[in-house]
């Protein structure tokens, strides 16, 4: 009697493993589809950072009434955040997203240059320089060619670099806890 007790018990589980193994699969999809949802895509998280980095930046003559413009060459690396941008405030003053063109260079308090732009990038940052303008980029090597900020990806990670050398030639302070989050700052 315990032999056929346990015979019904193994052959119960044998019936019903492989619908324990759909139901196990199943929720292990729904758990990562979930965790997918709440996942930011790598533009979304670019854009969060450049409206931080603007709270931590200190221009010169800082003026408290005048917009702060985010001037970006090239193809739009932000997505849908840009409008969420354009509705935002930092530092008391509204956010604009300008597309300037190329040979332009309007009333810019950031430059983002897209890689879209990188033939370009070197022109754009030589007719900048020494202006107190927060230049951003996810170009590679962006800081080591003269930008204040880039951005990096090391693994799946978003990180960036500062110039703070050039940084300085142009007159812009970065808060010392901006400087503590960067990945790599050039003295």
């Amino acid at each position: 009697m315990i032999k056929t007790n346990k015979n019904k018990i193994i052959n119960g589980l044998m019936t019903r493993r492989p619908a324990t193994r759909l139901l196990s699969t199943i929720i292990l999809l729904l758990l990562f589809v979930s965790g997918m949802a709440q996942a930011r895509s790598e533009n979304e998280i670019k854009a969060v950072y450049l409206y931080n980095f603007i709270k931590f930046i200190t221009w010169p003559q800082e003026p408290t009434t005048s917009d702060i413009n985010i001037c970006v060459y090239g193809d739009n690396p932000f997505g849908a955040q840009t409008e969420r941008l354009n509705t935002l405030k930092a530092r008391n003053r509204a956010l604009h997203i300008i597309y300037p063109d190329k040979k332009d260079r309007p009333d810019c308090t950031v430059v983002f240059i897209s890689p879209s732009e990188e033939k370009f990038a070197a022109e754009l940052l030589k007719r900048i320089n020494n202006h107190p303008i927060l230049t951003v980029s996810d170009i590679e090597s962006f800081t080591d060619k003269g930008g204040i900020i880039g951005f990096i990806k090391l693994g799946n990670v978003v990180k960036f670099d500062i110039n703070l050398k050039k940084a300085r030639a142009s007159n812009i302070q970065i808060s010392s806890k901006l400087l503590e989050l960067a990945n790599q700052v050039i003295q």
